[in-house]
């Protein structure tokens, strides 16, 4: 019954763990693919509609700046080495922005998490900044903390929704920068919500039930009489 119970820990362990497991591709906007091309302040800006940065898509009609850790402005990544800013050189008017589809399942809730960015070596570079994110029934304004923090501040933010379809897209746009030059998104991430996901419970049941059978049919064929003939 040792390895019953070695096979039931595994598998409540492998429950856990799709869980947790990140839908996004590249969530934390690596150069995964060597595609970055930094100018001399580490800064790729890439124009609405790139695929550059691999698993994204930015949008929104205006560049979006892709920025490696390292750079001018004082600013380090939430999570790896490269980050984003939804204003890109131009700091004002509409702001840019990246989506990303992935696969769901209907009627099943998400959780969408990333980190809202602001501050750093400027007052240029201060908050509150503000987004846009929109994925399935949801949409709704993440704002972060205010002032011009150094270092840079990360603020997590996160949002449920419930998948209507077999793929859902995920944006995030930039709004608005008191500081007017610098809105921070890094650490994205999509998982299934913990009660969208079979209790461990559930599978120890079955998998219970399974080596029941296994040991019942094991006795009775122990039990059974020699199939040998008479001499």
């Amino acid at each position: 019954m040792r390895s019953a119970a070695g096979l039931i820990a595994i598998v409540s362990a492998i429950s856990c763990v799709s869980a947790r497991a990140n839908l996004l591709t590249n969530g934390s906007f690596e150069n995964l693919n060597n595609t970055f091309v930094g100018d001399a302040n580490s800064v790729d800006e890439l124009n609405s509609g790139s695929s550059v940065i691999p698993g994204w898509l930015t949008v929104n009609g205006v560049p979006t700046a892709w920025i490696k850790s390292g750079n001018p402005y004082g600013i380090g990544a939430s999570d790896g080495l490269y980050f984003l800013d939804l204003t890109g050189y131009a700091d004002s008017g509409a702001y840019g922005g990246v989506s990303q589809t992935f696969a769901t399942m209907v009627g099943d809730t998400y959780t969408v998490s990333f980190d809202l960015g602001y501050g750093g070596n400027s007052t240029s570079f201060g908050g509150p900044v503000s987004v846009k994110a929109m994925a399935g029934n949801f949409s709704g304004v993440f704002t972060s903390g205010s002032g011009d923090p150094r270092p840079a501040v990360w603020n997590p933010e996160s949002f449920n929704f419930v998948a209507s379809s077999s793929s859902t897209q995920l944006s995030i746009i930039g709004l608005s920068t008191a500081g007017g030059e610098y809105i921070g998104i890094d650490n994205a991430s999509a998982v299934i919500s913990p009660s969208a996901v079979p209790e461990p419970r559930s599978y120890t049941l079955l998998i219970a039930g399974l080596v029941g059978l296994i040991w019942i049919r094991r006795r009775f064929t122990a039990n059974e009489p020699s199939g040998g003939r008479a001499v």
